[in-house]
């Protein structure tokens, strides 16, 4: 990765010249035409290296359950580093999807297309960097910016520890978190964001999935949130493997009304 103050200079035709602007993570360089023909009058017309540099995060993701990038954007965080995300959907509630250490945001597509269907935004942005929390913060405020005047968090394991951490560190507060399978400590610390967090909170584990349903119980005693749940399934499904049938219908459920649901009875 480049440094700050790091230049990289590509040989281009005769009659071109090159100029390379370096910034935290990402290089972009603007060719300013200086032969006869190229730009009006001779006038140079460079590229926006801002929207070179945001293309080529949208090219280059690693997201193969798309037949075309349509739905890829890059979203920026408070250091103007850009990571891309998956986008679908419109209206004023928005969902923010994290996923697993082992997946990519392909893993909440087929959902996040089924909360397009039912009127949601939705954003699965990558959060395989080590940085999740401020991907995610920057995941946030896109959709704030875009207009959503309600905002969830989802995460799946890894996803769902980085949820509550960036979920407690966002200001104004989100809307309601769920997290699913989600480690006490995974690159970010939710046993300190639940002790802060007074939002809508659903915590969801298998008890047959290792030591995960532990991690949920310990999440919900120490969360300070009015209007939360803990929800234990005899499963060894595992993140995302979780949400089907009562489990879904409590997820949707909550995106409508989360400290109704919160308070609600477990299903089961």
């Amino acid at each position: 990765m480049l440094g700050p103050t790091q230049r990289v200079v590509w040989t281009v035709p005769s009659g071109m010249r090159t100029i390379t602007i370096a910034t935290r993570g990402l290089v972009a360089a603007v060719l300013l035409a200086t032969a006869a023909g190229c730009g009006s009058g001779g006038t140079p017309t460079p590229l926006d290296p801002t929207a070179a540099a945001r293309q080529r995060v949208i090219d280059t993701a690693d997201l193969d359950c798309l037949d075309d990038r349509g739905p890829v954007i890059a979203i920026t965080d408070a250091e103007q580093d850009m990571t891309a995300a998956i986008e679908v959907g419109t209206g004023d509630t928005a969902v923010m999807l994290l996923h697993q250490v082992d997946g990519t945001a392909c893993q909440w597509y087929a959902f996040a297309l089924i909360l397009a269907q039912r009127g949601y935004r939705a954003i699965a942005p990558d959060i395989t960097s080590r940085d999740a929390v401020d991907v995610a913060g920057a995941g946030i405020a896109h959709l704030r910016a875009a207009g959503a005047k309600r905002v969830f968090v989802i995460g799946a394991s890894r996803g769902g520890t980085i949820a509550l951490a960036a979920a407690a560190a966002a200001s104004p507060p989100v809307d309601g978190v769920i997290a699913l399978s989600a480690p006490t400590v995974y690159d970010a610390d939710a046993l300190t964001a639940v002790r802060k967090l007074d939002v809508p909170t659903i915590l969801i584990a298998g008890d047959l999935d290792g030591s995960f349903a532990d991690h949920a119980k310990e999440l919900h005693d120490l969360s300070i949130a009015k209007h939360k749940k803990l929800i234990i399934r005899s499963s060894v499904s595992h993140g995302v493997t979780l949400l089907t049938g009562d489990v879904e219908d409590t997820v949707m459920a909550f995106l409508t009304d989360p400290a109704a649901t919160a308070d609600a009875p477990d299903p089961a």
